[in-house]
């Protein structure tokens, strides 16, 4: 790990602001005290080839994007002990998994319609580039502590162009988040934009009722109802929510990619008006630094 106060490639370590299985993420300034995000992976991470392919995808991928709601990437190398590392915007907030609502907690609409409209215009822009997300979740959308909310894409370790969009791993294994992860991405088909459209409605159904719409005791349950089981309605999760949205996220949850709508932005502007006038019963965002900003 790198100490706070320690200087790196120009940089100096302020904060550890997140520690994953493969990588950390510090807070650093520059000489000017300009912040930035720097991901590092992890030594023994480091040594094993896959996990430097997917690293390296990463700034592969979004250095060739250039879009206000995805994470920026400036820069990238190699320490001496050879743990790769990447410069990126640096978003002071949370992300859109710590608005989703718990038990005594109601989301505020107009924040999740903000989100999954930035999100959406995000992921248009991404597939018009020809690149995949492949890995969509609300853990996945920053939000910065700002008003009015603004939130950014980030983590593309998975992403892939249109032209080579595989399913399956190396291993076999699918890549992506189980709960967000669409039929033709579990049954290892042909992956499209459609499949970033599937894992945002699975976001913003969990931003709007507390679960993604499928839950299961183990994976095999869930990648099952994925394929399988009748999209869940709304309102049989949050009874204030308008029924007309039951169809419009069904649609978006087709099974069939060729059933669900032309562009992320298209189902998101539809759930954008079914949600008009509406706002939850107390709404009550369980998210500290959300609660002081509203």
């Amino acid at each position: 790990m790198l100490r706070i106060g320690e200087h790196v490639v120009g940089y100096t370590v302020t904060d550890l602001v997140g520690r994953g299985g493969s990588s950390d993420v510090y807070r650093v300034v520059d000489e000017d005290g300009l912040p930035g995000a720097l991901k590092v992976l992890h030594a023994d991470q480091a040594r094993r080839p896959a996990i430097r392919e997917r690293f390296e995808n990463e700034f592969r991928i979004t250095s060739m994007l250039s879009h206000p709601h995805i994470v920026a990437t400036r820069d990238h190398g190699e320490l001496a002990d050879h743990q790769l590392w990447m410069l990126m915007q640096f978003v002071d907030g949370g992300s859109a998994a710590d608005l989703i609502p718990v038990a005594g907690t109601e989301p505020v609409v107009e924040s999740v319609v903000r989100i999954s409209r930035q999100t959406a215009d995000a992921l248009d822009y991404a597939h018009s580039c020809d690149v995949i997300h492949r890995d969509v979740k609300p853990a996945n959308i920053l939000v910065a502590d700002r008003l009015p909310l603004w939130s950014s894409l980030t983590d593309f370790g998975i992403a892939q162009l249109l032209d080579d969009a595989r399913p399956l791993a190396a291993n076999g294994r699918v890549s992506g988040s189980i709960s967000y992860a669409s039929p033709e991405l579990l049954a290892a088909q042909r992956l499209s934009a459609a499949t970033d459209q599937y894992a945002l409605a699975c976001s913003i159904f969990e931003l709007l009722t507390g679960a993604p719409p499928f839950v299961g005791a183990t994976p095999f349950a869930i990648t099952n109802a994925h394929i399988n089981a009748v999209p869940p309605r709304l309102d049989r999760r949050r009874d204030w929510l308008p029924t007309a949205l039951n169809s419009v996220f069904a649609k978006a949850l087709a099974k069939d990619p060729a059933q669900r709508y032309p562009t992320c932005t298209a189902f998101v502007e539809i759930v954008a008006a079914s949600l008009r006038g509406i706002e939850a019963p107390n709404p009550k965002p369980h998210t500290s630094w959300l609660s002081r900003r509203r």
